[in-house]
């Protein structure tokens, strides 16, 4: 995500819109910035030192206004990531409930990863917009904590199996 951000600011320099059109050497580098830059950002407070500070690593002296662009970027990218990891998953879990023939499913997801984890909006947005695209579901969210994908899966699979046969 911090790669689409750099491209999305690099964008608005571009079309003078952001950093009084210039960019450094740095925000033009590939890989730059980084996906927790975002987290920073849309946690800092009103005060945009976070941002200014995140922004001047990058060799570039931001305005007031720089800073609120750059964190309305930031929340734009992260919360169509979520969007998208979310409609992936309301397919699946529409698709269950349809292939179960069931008015209303009950169903346990685990969920792993460092964005899900540690961003300061990204569960939040994710678990609205699954809940909103799967009508007719019951969704409880389990956070993995083994560090894997699989081990969110693992915990996924066996939440839903006991769910089955509790329900039996």
């Amino acid at each position: 995500m911090g790669e689409i951000v750099r491209l999305v600011l690099l964008k608005l320099v571009d079309e003078n819109l952001l950093f009084n059109g210039e960019a450094s050497e740095k925000l033009k580098t590939c890989g730059t910035f980084e996906t927790r830059f975002m987290s920073q950002i849309e946690s800092d407070s009103d005060d945009r030192k976070q941002i200014y500070n995140i922004l001047t690593s990058f060799e570039l002296l931001p305005s007031r206004t720089d800073c609120d662009i750059v964190r309305m970027v930031c929340e734009s990218v992260s919360t169509r990531a979520a969007q998208m990891c979310s409609a992936g998953l309301a397919g699946v879990i529409n698709r269950m409930r349809e292939s179960r023939s069931q008015d209303t499913l009950k169903i346990t997801v685990g969920v792993d990863g460092s964005v899900y984890k540690l961003h300061p909006s990204f569960k939040d947005r994710f678990h609205a917009t699954v809940r909103q695209l799967t009508p007719g579901c019951d969704i409880t969210f389990i956070q993995s904590e083994e560090g894997s994908g699989r081990g969110a899966a693992l915990i996924s699979a066996v939440a839903c199996k006991m769910a089955c046969m509790m329900g039996q």
